[in-house]
């Protein structure tokens, strides 16, 4: 993964010909939500400088050169430049900015003139002296933005009708690529191998740190022996790739990052042969005004509710595999929830041909959202999504074709199907929906299932509809089964005003024993309630001898076995018209059941 953002990161540079300063430094509004600038004035007159007030400003793009932000190598010290994002007023000032300017002024290998020396002095004791009023400007400042909105931090300087950011004066732009060096240097070794490029170098460093999950403070980083001195030999990275690579995450951070069912992740593109013969992708991915103009132009979201790029990759030809990085940020801190590597854009095709099935199968619009429906919460009435990490695993499988073992999916599609049965809440959605996942995993074969050769029976086409979902006689018998228990549900409804023989199916977790017990009890209860017609009749006769010809192992799982029966329940619809041929019977019967 790494050497494909490192790639990218060398694309981008050529491209926008960027110097090094422009690659060291990025920008505070990034995720748009910095769009405040909570600027400490100061004023020069005559060579004399003084704290002049503390204004608010509009973020301004063109401008990331002249806010000159760089975060620090520790969230508790100062950046790399008297910019910083606010976080609390009286902790962010002495922190990020005061504290700035104390560091240089303390650091004679620093090399500063005099002139420059005292510049920051003066700033510096301004600063100090007027922190009480900076501080409760900030305050105020920050209680008249709505909370949602986020403000940096920085300096400005009036000086002769002009203004001065840090990134307009040479002195601040010299100590941030100083400072940096002097960070990367701390860890180090000379004539070493990149482990990226795969050059022997004269300097390599081991603490390149562009990705935060990446420390040497975790036991997992032994390779040096828990010797700092020997730390290079865990990541040996030259310079050279280390500004590439702060590019290319840079780069995927403002331009590459979606939302897969609701969860964040950045897309990282690994060009196998390089960026020749690819070169109108490689002009896309490193043009951030035509990645916009291609999400306008996707107006059907295909995996999700949000707008995608995948339907443009997925028609590229082999050229080029897809990383999908979700990635969970704590604080100052970085952890992966779900690494997906090496997706060829020809499995997003057949990812989409799928979902294309799926959507003409039943007139709806399938994502993986109705996937993540079902991992999602363990409990509904919780608050956070606790089955992340579950979904995921589920996108993995479908992304790199895996096989994914059956019951662990009948069991959460199950786990919501019991929870609206038992509160009788959208249950002919949530087992519609449950339905529509076992046929798309099913088209993909990532679904281990049952196929027997059966004879031409009543409901041939109905089960061929779903194709293989139904394709063995215990699966066809609990359909069938499930159809004639909602069938007399509903005629108990309409004669009593309630569904008594609810209990009879235990919250949706029978086994085979009660199946096998169910069909006699239903019977028994439709003679009595003087239903037990003609196509009633032929429903029960064609469900027991499915149920007989299954045998006495079914092979199924609890959850699986009620999933199926469930599936039969809401597709009741579907099975009337087959029972009852004639056109009127068909309307009196659905009136009848609907009532």
């Amino acid at each position: 993964m790494l050497e494909a953002v490192k790639e990218l990161g060398d694309m981008v540079l050529e491209k926008e010909s960027k110097s090094y300063l422009e690659s060291l430094i990025e920008d505070p509004n990034a995720n748009g939500k910095y769009n405040s600038v909570c600027v400490i004035v100061f004023e020069k007159t005559d060579g004399d400088l003084s704290f002049l007030d503390v204004e608010l400003e509009e973020y301004k793009r063109d401008y990331k050169m002249k806010y000159l932000y760089r975060t620090g190598p520790s969230g508790s010290g100062p950046n790399f430049s008297p910019t910083a994002k606010l976080t609390e007023p009286e902790k962010t000032f002495p922190m990020k900015v005061l504290g700035w300017f104390n560091k240089p002024l303390k650091e004679s290998a620093l090399e500063i003139s005099q002139g420059e020396r005292d510049l920051l002095s003066n700033i510096y004791k301004e600063l100090e002296k007027n922190a009480e009023y900076i501080i409760e400007s900030i305050t105020r400042i920050r209680k008249e933005i709505p909370k949602k909105e986020s403000i940096f931090i920085t300096i400005k300087i009036k000086e002769d009708g002009k203004e001065y950011y840090p990134g307009d004066l040479d002195i601040f732009r010299r100590i941030l690529m100083k400072q940096i060096q002097s960070k990367d240097l701390e860890i180090y070794s000379e004539n070493k191998t990149c482990s990226l490029c795969k050059s022997n170098k004269d300097v390599v460093i081991g603490n390149a740190g562009v990705y935060a999950f990446y420390t040497l403070d975790k036991p997992g980083f032994i390779t040096g022996g828990f010797r700092e001195d020997l730390a290079w030999r865990n990541f040996p990275v030259c310079l050279e790739c280390k500004t590439s690579l702060e590019e290319g995450k840079r780069y995927i951070e403002e331009n590459l990052q979606f939302k897969f069912a609701g969860i964040p992740y950045q897309l990282i593109p690994k060009f196998i042969l390089g960026k020749e013969g690819v070169e109108d992708i490689v002009d896309i991915l490193t043009d951030s005004s035509k990645i916009i103009s291609l999400k306008k132009e996707i107006k059907k979201a295909y995996l999700a509710d949000e707008d995608e790029i995948l339907e443009y990759l997925a028609e590229l030809q082999d050229l080029l595999t897809l990383n999908f990085l979700f990635i969970k940020e704590q604080n100052s801190a970085e952890k992966i929830l779900l690494l997906i590597e090496d997706v060829f854009p020809s499995r997003l095709r057949s990812i989409f041909l799928a979902k294309d099935y799926i959507d003409k199968l039943f007139g709806e619009n399938f994502t993986f959202r109705t996937i993540r429906n079902f991992f999602s919460k363990s409990d509904l009435n919780k608050r956070t999504y606790d089955l992340n990490k579950y979904f995921l695993e589920i996108a993995d499988s479908i992304f790199k074709d895996r096989v994914i073992e059956k019951n662990f999916v009948m069991d959460f599609l199950m786990r919501r199907i019991r929870n609206s049965f038992i509160r009788d809440e959208y249950l002919s959605i949530c087992i519609k929906e449950a339905l529509m996942v076992v046929v798309f995993l099913e088209r993909l074969n990532l679904l281990e299932m049952e196929v027997k050769s059966m004879e031409s029976r009543l409901f041939d086409d109905l089960f061929r509809k779903y194709e293989p979902t139904f394709e063995s006689p215990a699966r066809r018998g609990l359909f069938l089964l499930g159809t004639l228990t909602e069938l007399l549900l509903r005629r108990q409804y309409k004669d009593r005003g309630s569904k008594p023989f609810m209990k009879e199916l235990k919250s949706l977790k029978m086994d085979q024993k009660d199946f096998i017990g169910l069909l006699p009890k239903i019977q028994n209860k439709l003679e009595e309630y003087n239903a037990f017609d003609k196509g009633k009749r032929l429903l029960a006769e064609e469900a027991a001898h499915y149920l007989l010809l299954a045998g006495d192992s079914w092979g199924m799982s609890v959850d699986e076995m009620n999933f199926y029966f469930a599936c039969g329940m809401n597709l009741v619809q579907e099975v009337i018209s087959i029972i009852y041929p004639d056109k009127e019977l068909i309307k009196e019967e659905i009136e009848i059941e609907e009532v």
